[in-house]
């Protein structure tokens, strides 16, 4: 069991973790707010206004755009389950309404009343998961929009982030006693 932790720490020894040497532009500067602020207005566009910093350092062009037609789509898709699941919801509601009022059937013709409420048929998705499915679809908006204003926040720091060949990580094994094997980590700044 020690020679494989050994073997383990040996393997680990071998990678060493240094940036590739960049250069940036020191007379832009990008500001992370705007990011932000662009795409809480129009979805994608902080990542787009993100990739026009990326461009400013050598070697990190294409990194922030493709980003933007992800969130359009999954902004897309989520609001159309929920606008189709809430209309299907609101015809059940009033179908349901409509037969308590009357007794007659205009709408969903062969189902019962408690159908229309549980969807307890395998064709039929009743107010009950037409409600809980729009509620889902909403929730799922809101939380593509929130991550979308938060990746364009994140990744604006990143476009001036120095990451240069002076900063290196390294990780080597270390023997404390005879018995016990251990892990250096070191960050090194030259």
């Amino acid at each position: 069991m020690k020679n494989i932790i050994l073997l383990l720490f040996l393997i680990l020894s071998l990678i060493s973790f240094s940036a590739d040497s960049t250069r940036i532009d020191t007379s832009y500067h990008h500001n992370r707010s705007h990011a932000a602020i662009w795409s809480t207005f129009i979805p994608g566009a902080g990542q787009v206004y993100n990739e026009i910093g990326h461009r400013k350092v050598q070697g990190r062009a294409h990194i922030s755009w493709w980003r933007a037609p992800v969130i359009i789509a999954s902004l897309g898709v989520t609001a159309y389950f929920a606008v189709t699941n809430g209309k299907e919801a609101n015809a059940l509601k009033t179908e349901w309404l409509y037969r308590n009022e009357t007794n007659l059937e205009s709408n969903f013709i062969g189902y019962t009343k408690d159908e229309l409420l549980t969807g307890t048929t395998s064709t039929l998705y009743g107010y009950d998961d037409r409600a809980k499915f729009r509620d889902y679809a909403v929730a799922g908006f809101v939380v593509v929009y929130g991550m979308n204003i938060i990746d364009a926040f994140v990744d604006a720091h990143f476009v001036t982030f120095d990451v240069s060949q002076q900063l290196q990580f390294s990780m080597r094994p270390k023997l404390f006693s005879p018995n016990q094997y251990g892990i250096s980590l070191a960050l090194k700044f030259k």
